[in-house]
């Protein structure tokens, strides 16, 4: 049986969709990987076709074969995966099955498009799927599946949580089959293609080297409000969401990566919260790391698990890079954000660890949610009093919230009366479209690091704010986001053409 699996994601790392093709092929199943990075990225614009009529034309004969079409999406990808779906089928009958983030939270919805969603972990699932497919057995029982029938919805049960990982193999980048639409056409997807587009990914841009994307784990050890992991933690309550892959597991992926790909120049590693791994697992995975695979890493942090302990360890084994989650400096808006035990103190502390360490890494990342619809300007201007005091040197990484839903803070919101439209506010919001306010403007200066500090601390003064957030100097500001997003999408199409 051959299972087309499409992407829409600008990154084709695609960890997840990955291990469900290489999890069908170890059981015997043909599968397809087709990367179709969303051609306006992160500029979403409401009702604007994503892909021209050529593409999807392309993308017909690819898929004709196929016994079972898998798109995977996000929110923000809702309109592209709508446009896949409607063209596949109005050439085929090919059943088609969303899944990801959005169908979970989503199901009904998505059901209005796909004649099947798959809910929360998808491997098991899509096997089941496809055997009783392959075999011609009724499957309108998989469970993690929702299935459209005769103009009602199927809804099946969730599976018992995959406590064991390593039962999984690590994902698909054999390239077999695989294609990519690339400079407006779908092509396949070769060893150089593959490495054109790690080459050009964030992380691998800022320590310019080529890196490979992992996860040694899954969940977070978080219940943050904006969260997506907070939801499907509950979809799967009392199960033990976070879990772990030994590190026999994943040094095995890593060797068969450093000989298969030998470009690469770091790994990425992008669980949630690395440093929530117990101490004895992270002694275990850097004596590993460090004997048998020697290239640097970088892991996403959070503060109340950054340890000295830890970070030593990490440091010795080859890391190089860390990004965490600060989000805000109000305590007002930690406690709305359901992190009120992240206390400015417990977030400094956690960056001075970092900081030790600032001769032999790169400036690490913070990350910074902004445009929160309960904040005020003095919640914001507590963020910025925050980021006056980081020890340099640091990068800042601001993300206009985007109320995803099935959040806990989605559905505050909705209550709330802030949410009036879903299309303009959420389907067709990025976190990179920030309000062009005189608040925002400090974040983007500091963002990298070198905007002195005492001039900061000036800048959010009560005199200053008052000048400079006054209403008659909102245009400014409007203009001056303007420029700058003008200036990077030229500095980004210039990279992109190197």
């Amino acid at each position: 049986m051959k299972i087309t699996l499409i992407s829409p994601y600008p990154d084709i790392t695609a960890f997840g969709l990955r291990t469900i093709s290489a999890y069908l092929k170890m059981y015997g199943h043909k599968t397809q990987m087709i990367f179709l990075p969303d051609p306006y990225s992160d500029d979403l614009i409401d009702g604007v076709q994503r892909y021209k009529d050529h593409v999807l034309n392309e993308l017909i004969p690819l898929c004709k074969e196929s016994d079972l079409i898998g798109i995977t999406l996000m929110t923000n990808f809702f309109d592209g995966a709508i446009q896949i779906t409607r063209k596949l089928k109005s050439t085929s009958n090919i059943p088609i099955i969303w899944g990801g983030v959005h169908p979970t939270v989503r199901p009904e919805e998505s059901l209005e498009y796909a004649d099947m969603v798959c809910i929360g972990d998808g491997e098991e699932a899509i096997l089941e799927l496809s055997n009783k497919i392959e075999s011609g057995e009724n499957y309108s029982d998989t469970k993690n599946v929702w299935i459209k029938s005769d103009g009602e919805i199927i809804r099946n049960v969730l599976r018992p949580l995959t406590k064991n990982l390593d039962i999984l193999p690590a994902p698909d980048y054999t390239l077999d089959d695989h294609h990519i639409l690339l400079d407006g056409h779908i092509r396949s997807l070769t060893p150089e293609r593959m490495k054109f587009f790690l080459e050009r990914g964030t992380v691998s841009a800022y320590l310019n080297k080529i890196g490979y994307q992992t996860m040694t784990g899954r969940g977070c050890p978080h219940k943050c409000a904006y969260c997506i992991n907070d939801t499907i933690k509950n979809l799967y309550h009392g199960q033990g969401y976070l879990r772990w892959r030994s590190t026999v597991h994943v040094i095995e992926e890593l060797l068969w990566v450093k000989e298969k790909m030998p470009y690469i120049g770091y790994i990425w590693i992008s669980d949630d919260a690395f440093f929530g791994r117990p101490l004895k697992g992270i002694k275990e995975f850097c004596s590993e790391y460090k004997k048998y695979i020697q290239l640097p890493f970088s892991v996403l942090a959070s503060p109340l698990t950054v340890t000295g302990e830890k970070m030593e360890l990490l440091i010795d084994a080859g890391l190089v890079y860390v990004q965490m989650g600060i989000e805000t400096g109000s305590s007002k808006i930690q406690e709305l954000f359901n992190r009120k035990t992240m206390s400015n103190e417990k977030m400094m502390s956690a960056i001075k660890i970092i900081n030790k360490y600032k001769a032999t890494m790169a400036p690490p990342s913070y990350d910074f949610i902004l445009d929160v619809p309960y904040e005020t300007d003095d919640d914001k201007i507590e963020s910025l009093r925050f980021i006056s005091h980081i020890p340099k040197p640091y990068h800042l990484q601001p993300f206009s919230l985007v109320l995803y839903p099935g959040t806990r803070l989605y559905e505050m919101a909705k209550e709330d009366g802030f949410i009036e439209d879903e299309r303009r506010q959420i389907y067709s919001k990025s976190y990179t479209m920030r309000e062009p306010s005189y608040l925002n403007f400090l974040i983007t200066l500091a963002k990298g690091g070198r905007f002195p500090s005492p001039l900061l601390k000036f800048l959010v003064s009560a005199p200053a704010v008052k000048v400079f957030n006054s209403k008659p100097m909102k245009p400014l500001f409007r203009y001056l986001f303007i420029y700058l997003k003008g200036g990077y999408h030229l500095l980004k199409h210039l990279l992109n053409k190197r």
